[in-house]
């Protein structure tokens, strides 16, 4: 047996203690490093942003009804700590909540106007949409001039035998004041601002759906509404100076009743980081194909 010398076993003592004593604090040092967790803000060097919550309130046009619809249910499933608040009130009061204060976001179907009154305003143009003339789906006339539609809409021409019908009184079906697609309608075809001139015993509906409803319940009626929002079941659509809508005559520029869809935010105003999120949804590619889906053009 090798007998080992006592002054031989100190040695090896202190140098197994010196070597564990060093294992332990290369443990330690590996210990204190642990891996930070994305979005967790334990100081990594690039950790990903929190996820988004909080309520955007907006409001605005009933046109893009269907179209923001979609929008907002993608957006709210791949944020589902957001909610986006859609008031549908119309153009008009989504451009006025907007500057008071009341939407971080505002939804319009129409131009902003020039005369001062909606100044203030960031504008962002997300989608096309035609404006269908409709007519019960009994109804034999198929085309109407501008001129013929004018005459319609301001009561001089108010028999249906007058423009190729059968011989039965118009029935005028005519959107709210303050709305987009009012506006619009109005300002293409040439009526006074705002439809003003529109003839008094026109019925006035506060939605482009109830304007579908009013049209396909009366065999006599005539009424406008967003294209993207038509049932052909429900109703039919009436030529534009011999155009009939349709996505491809909208994309070619053939079909004149058309405008833009806006949203809109205060001018320097600081958004929310879920408010300013949508907005860059609704303009991405992921966006912009919902929008086309539902029969809008798209802008990119």
């Amino acid at each position: 047996m090798r007998t080992v010398k006592k002054g031989s076993r100190v040695v090896l003592l202190i140098t197994l203690a010196a070597m564990l004593l060093i294992a332990s604090f290369a443990l330690a040092g590996c210990g204190g490093d642990d891996p930070v967790v994305e979005g967790s803000g334990d100081g990594g060097d690039a950790p990903v942003a929190a996820a988004l919550s909080g309520v955007v309130k907006t409001g605005g046009s009933t046109s893009v009804e269907k179209v923001m619809n979609s929008l907002i249910f993608q957006f709210q499933g791949d944020n589902p700590d957001v909610t986006i608040d859609y008031e549908m009130n119309g153009s008009g009061d989504g451009i006025k909540g907007v500057i008071d204060g009341l939407y971080e976001i505002g939804h319009s179907s129409r131009d902003l106007k020039t005369d001062g009154s909606e100044e203030g305003l960031e504008v962002t143009a997300y989608a096309i949409d035609g404006i269908a003339v409709v007519v019960h789906s009994s109804n034999v006339v198929e085309d109407l001039t501008t001129d013929q539609l004018v005459g319609i809409y301001t009561g001089t021409i108010t028999n249906w035998s007058e423009v190729g019908g059968a011989s039965a009184p118009i029935t005028v079906v005519t959107r709210e004041d303050g709305s987009g697609t009012r506006d619009a309608f109005a300002e293409i075809i040439g009526l006074e601002k705002g439809g003003s001139n529109i003839v008094a015993s026109a019925s006035i509906e506060d939605s482009t759906g109830k304007v579908q409803t009013n049209v396909s319940g009366n065999q006599n009626a005539i009424g406008y509404m967003s294209f993207s929002d038509v049932d052909a079941s429900q109703v039919n659509t009436v030529k534009d100076n011999g155009v009939e809508i349709s996505e491809d005559t909208l994309k070619g520029g053939s079909y004149a009743l058309k405008r833009e869809f806006l949203l809109l935010t205060k001018s320097g105003a600081d958004l929310t980081p879920a408010a300013a999120a949508f907005i860059d949804f609704v303009m991405s590619d992921a966006g912009q194909k919902l929008v086309s889906d539902n029969k809008l053009l798209s802008v990119k």
